[in-house]
């Protein structure tokens, strides 16, 4: 007797349907996979046969044949363990199914005592189940995902549980989902989710700009990127503050939406590095990503990698959020120059033999970095240590390319103690935050309909379209560009962070003010961009 059921493997961030197939027959007894499975799954017929036996079932002593399809799509993952048990029980017939299988998209992790665990991936499950309009049976532990999602849905913490369901012993009802539920055509396809309120970005461990003293122009640089979704490198000695500036954007970053989390969280759902939101793990991402990295990180720990199953790596999970790189320089040539492509297409392409996977890399990116090797160059307090052969070797490894990719440079100096010692207070990250705030609520309204998020993601003809600026004033800004000899690539990302700033201003058109200061935020001391 040959059993039929549908589970799913992950590639990239998307689910893939799979058709799983048993087959019971006379013959040596043994368990045989086929269908490109990996080794864990391979392993899942030692785990089924354990959770069969502690479950109460006696194990077929036959010889079983398990075939998943489609046959050319390497399987990953223990999602087969709960359908492949389901499977052999049915096709040996101590199972009798009363439901229709191919109703539901089934899977689930066993212990060896037959307890279900959790998977990972449940978002990408759920969009698939709702693209075949089918349900899914899944581990209890993912039960709030499912529900938020708002998919239908059978949870369990058992096999035995499962079994009951399918033979008709025990009836439950299945959570369903409402129509009044819509989301506009989310990820392609009408997306139905059960309205949940996000939390409110919040973050308590974050300095506010009330705590930092001084440092007027740079704040004001670090509202400009934020409100644009510009990229941005700060260059200064050691002790500047730099670190504290690129750490308190968590505190100004306009609250995600719901699409934006939802796509952000299936990114985690695929990593083994958890979103931790005061020391809690959430099915759901509520508040922007702020991903620091450390100057040592692999070339595949930051843009993803792995073997047979790429993983995301941290310009993914900073998706939708905030990619801090700290020591921006002492990164290897390799690790910068990846960088390259993602900055400029926000989505990573993973190639290999078989296949190619996307991931999305849409993150703004707030680097900083010292002046020179000891830190101390050009620093009024300091005196460089550094030989010139040294400061150009520094240098030499930030090509033209990855400099082009920023909007705005920033130089960083320390503020004295008298300042620092001063109770004058600033504006607070609320403050500044609500400005942003009313910043997007600005550009949205001029962009209507468009599905351009920020200025920062402006095209050519979106620029034309956008930008609005006059005769007299863009005549300028060309004069100007000449003299200052800027690249094509520079004398655009000028002209969309100059509209960020008119944004913030609420003007319509550009003048020259907007072009001045945005100009200014690429006349560095150190850098020449």
């Amino acid at each position: 007797m040959i059993t039929r059921l549908k589970s799913a493997t992950f590639m990239g961030i998307n689910a893939i349907s799979v058709d799983v197939e048993v087959f019971i027959t006379t013959g040596i007894p043994g368990v045989m996979i086929v269908g490109l499975p990996d080794t864990s799954t391979k392993e899942a017929k030692d785990r089924v046969k354990a959770a069969i036996k502690n479950s109460g079932f006696d194990y077929p002593i036959k010889k079983i044949t398990i075939n998943l399809a489609p046959a050319d799509i390497r399987k990953a993952g223990s999602t087969f363990d709960l359908p492949l048990a389901i499977g052999i029980l049915i096709s040996a017939r101590l199972l009798k199914c009363e439901i229709n299988l191919d109703d539901y998209i089934i899977a689930g992790e066993l212990s060896l005592n037959g307890k279900l665990n959790k998977v990972n991936g449940l978002i990408a499950l759920g969009i698939l189940a709702k693209k075949l309009n089918k349900a899914i049976i899944i581990p209890n532990e993912n039960k709030e995902t499912a529900e938020f999602l708002g998919v239908n849905f059978k949870s369990f913490d058992t096999l035995k549980g499962v079994c009951k369901f399918i033979s008709g012993e025990k009836e439950e009802l299945i959570l369903t989902n409402s129509k009044e539920n819509n989301l506009s055509n989310f990820m392609d396809f009408n997306f139905y989710i059960k309205q949940k309120e996000l939390k409110d970005n919040k973050n308590n461990d974050c300095p506010d700009f009330l705590d930092i003293k001084g440092h007027e122009l740079a704040k004001r640089a670090l509202e400009v990127a934020v409100s644009g979704h510009h990229n941005i490198l700060m260059v200064g000695p050691p002790g500047s503050g730099k670190t504290m500036i690129a750490k308190s954007a968590m505190g100004i970053l306009p609250d995600i939406s719901l699409e934006e989390s939802i796509e952000t969280s299936n990114i985690y759902s695929f990593s083994n590095k958890k979103f931790k939101e005061n020391e809690e793990e959430y099915n759901l991402i509520s508040r922007r990503p702020f991903i620091s990295v450390h100057h040592t990180i692999t070339t595949a720990g930051l843009i993803g990698g792995g073997g047979a199953n790429p993983v995301p790596g941290d310009i993914s999970l900073a998706h939708n959020g905030v990619l801090f790189i700290d020591e921006f320089s002492e990164l290897s040539k390799k690790t910068l120059d990846s960088l390259r492509q993602p900055m400029e297409d926000k989505v990573v392409n993973l190639s290999r033999s078989r296949f190619s996977i996307l991931f999305p890399c849409d993150f703004m990116l707030i680097a900083a970095m010292n002046p020179c090797p000891c830190g101390y160059y050009g620093d009024e307090n300091h005196e460089c240590r550094c030989s010139s052969a040294e400061i150009y070797k520094f240098y030499n490894k930030l090509s033209g390319p990855i400099l082009d990719r920023f909007d705005i440079f920033i130089d960083v100096y320390s503020v004295n103690l008298k300042k620092l010692m001063d109770n004058k207070t600033g504006e607070s990250s609320k403050e500044v935050k609500e400005r942003i705030k009313q910043t997007e609520k600005f550009q949205s309204e001029r962009r209507a309909g468009a599905s351009i998020m920020f200025n920062s993601s402006l095209n050519s003809s979106g620029i034309r379209k956008y930008i609005n600026i006059s005769d007299s004033t863009l005549s300028f800004y060309n004069e100007v560009c000449q003299k200052l000899n800027i690249s094509s690539r520079a004398y655009h990302r000028t002209l969309k962070v100059a509209r960020t700033i008119a944004d913030i201003e609420r003007r319509d058109t550009l003048d020259e003010d907007s072009i001045l200061e945005a100009l200014n935020y690429r006349n560095t001391k150190f850098l020449k961009v």
